[in-house]
């Protein structure tokens, strides 16, 4: 999936600990082979094409739609052909469009064009195609949870890039100590306390390109086709990592103050501007 992934358990060092292990890196190379858009032969590819979708990738689409809805687009999956003209999916070639080009990419960038119906992917305009580059690693760190989970593990960690999900809890502890990236890549991390559930990071530090004296990061607004102008970065907290991935780049989109309305409820959210400002948002205590 084209990122590092570390899974921490805690449990006894036998034979059933390190299957259990074994287990939950499988349920990356599984998830590879479902949501890949960089493998033909996977089963998002070709249901992309026209061919059939499984059960699991109904499941996982249907959740990916919702969120989409959920957070007006801000989320969308339908992402890729604006990605692809940046240059932002091969991360090569980065590329300034003229808005002529982005006029023409747009209209095959709606997720209410995409529809689940009868084991089969529609979209309504050509060219359109789901990217899993928002959801995939928050599914594959929820599906390597489980799997840790019906190994008997219950106290752990699943790591992918900035997406990572927990159960239990240290020996002698009330949280896990989660590092979050400096945007400005100086070095200055901050340390969070994470007591239960998953935890996601989206930003333009990763996934950019300096033109003319100005940055340009692979966040992109799904109705304009521009990079965001608010957030540099926003860490989300939620019960699923699949949620925590998604709306961690929903919320970049949103802005802090839209973030707030739609999501304040139910999500914990952490934005860094980029003035550098740090602002922080809990849900209500019966929310979290």
């Amino acid at each position: 999936m084209g990122t590092f992934v570390s899974v921490t358990v805690y449990a006894p060092d036998t034979p059933e600990t390190q299957a259990a292990i074994n287990a939950a890196f499988a349920e990356f190379d599984a998830v590879d082979q479902l949501l890949s858009i960089h493998r033909a032969e996977s089963t998002l590819a070709r249901a992309n094409a026209g061919g059939p979708v499984n059960a699991e990738l109904h499941d996982v689409l249907k959740s990916a739609l919702e969120i989409a809805r959920r957070t007006e687009g801000a989320f969308d999956p339908t992402i890729r052909p604006l990605a692809d003209l940046w240059g932002f999916i091969k991360k090569d070639g980065y590329r300034l469009p003229t808005d002529s080009e982005l006029q023409s990419v747009l209209p095959k960038v709606n997720y209410r064009k995409a529809n689940l119906a009868d084991n089969r992917l529609y979209f309504a305009a050509k060219g359109m195609s789901i990217d899993p580059g928002g959801f995939g690693k928050g599914y594959a760190v929820d599906c390597a949870i489980a799997a840790l989970q019906r190994h008997g593990i219950r106290n752990a960690m699943v790591k992918a890039g900035g997406d990572l999900r927990v159960i239990g809890l240290p020996p002698g502890r009330q949280h896990w100590a989660v590092w979050i990236e400096d945007p400005e890549k100086k070095g200055r991390r901050v340390k969070v306390q994470l007591a239960a559930g998953a935890l996601s990071t989206s930003g333009n530090y990763e996934n950019s390109f300096m033109q003319n004296g100005r940055h340009y990061g692979h966040l992109l607004d799904p109705r304009t086709g521009r990079p965001v102008d608010e957030v540099a970065a926003c860490t989300v907290t939620a019960p699923t990592c699949l949620e925590s991935d998604a709306y961690a780049t929903a919320a970049c989109i949103l802005g802090v103050k839209r973030s707030r309305a739609l999501l304040g409820e139910q999500y914990g959210l952490r934005f860094v501007t980029l003035t550098g400002q740090v602002i922080e948002h809990r849900p209500p205590p019966n929310r979290r």
